[in-house]
């Protein structure tokens, strides 16, 4: 399709007002065929309405193509740049928060990375968690999210960073960020209950993390949600034992990257299902699904 100019697009979107149902459609694949063109002028035209109508359709035509679009980029990512965390919280705030300011999530994970590492000693493991603990969840203030541990927000970056709350694998997120950047071994455990991180022997590879082998190098395990606590091996497998989970299965907890994507959509998903946003949570978790973890 030719690309439209910007009043061309508010004039489109000013036809949402028409009553007349054909009207609507025509106007409707009209703007969709925009793609991520007509998100902006959707959401500047939903904030200046007045009129019931035309802002219930700016909604509906606003969320097909923020779905669009993240499915796009999330299918681009799995394939091409799943090595980045950080790029695939990105796209998936960018679904809730279009407009988000990536300049001032990037400033604060950049101010925590500078404090830690004017302080660790990799060659202490539990001294550096004691330093990752105190500079993320008390320096910053970072702290679980108790009070709302299922809220929409637990799973867009720029709130995490705006509200420092969030759920367990929000807070781990922000570790895990850290670890990559300055190299230290950690991975996420996709444990029962909820989410969780392992500090491991020595640096490893994505491949290592994919087939299960990280687990048995794993010094002990962070618990970010339960301040930071630490859990040593045989105390987390004596946990795992009552849950009752099989000790031989551990090889499947370590998370790759796509596997914690997967789990924050997950929770997204389940977030505005219980908002009664069922349609759209639907479409999430169809777009979910078709991610593949090799």
């Amino acid at each position: 399709m030719k690309t439209l100019d910007d009043s061309s697009i508010k004039a489109l979107i000013s036809l949402l007002e028409d009553p007349n149902e054909q009207v609507y459609n025509e106007i409707h694949q009209t703007i969709l065929a925009l793609g991520e063109d007509g998100i902006v002028p959707l959401q500047n035209a939903f904030a200046n309405s007045a009129d019931p109508l035309q802002k219930e359709r700016i909604v509906a035509i606003l969320d097909g193509l923020k779905l669009n679009k993240l499915e796009a980029d999330l299918n681009y990512w799995n394939e091409f740049n799943y090595t980045d965390l950080l790029d695939a919280l990105y796209k998936i705030t960018a679904y809730g928060y279009p407009n988000f300011d990536k300049k001032e999530v990037a400033e604060t994970l950049n101010k925590i990375q500078a404090t830690i590492r004017e302080q660790i000693d990799i060659n202490d493991p539990k001294g550096v968690i004691d330093i990752m603990n105190q500079v993320i969840l008390y320096d910053f203030g970072f702290n679980g999210n108790i009070r709302n541990y299922s809220g929409i927000n637990n799973s867009f970056i720029n709130k995490i960073v705006e509200n420092k709350r969030s759920n367990p694998i929000g807070l781990s997120i922000i570790y895990l960020i850290m670890a990559e950047r300055l190299d230290i071994p950690l991975v996420g455990i996709n444990s029962p209950g909820h989410f969780i991180i392992g500090y491991a022997n020595d640096y490893f590879s994505y491949e290592d993390v994919e087939d299960g082998t990280i687990i048995d190098n794993i010094s002990f395990f962070i618990d970010p949600f339960n301040n930071g606590q630490k859990i040593e091996v045989d105390d987390y497998d004596k946990w795992l034992l009552e849950v009752p989970y099989k000790l031989e299965d551990k090889k499947y907890l370590p998370a790759t990257n796509k596997a914690i994507v997967k789990r924050v959509m997950n929770n997204l998903i389940y977030a505005l299902f219980t908002t009664g946003e069922k349609t759209t949570a639907k479409r999430l978790l169809d777009i979910n699904e078709a991610l593949i973890i090799d």
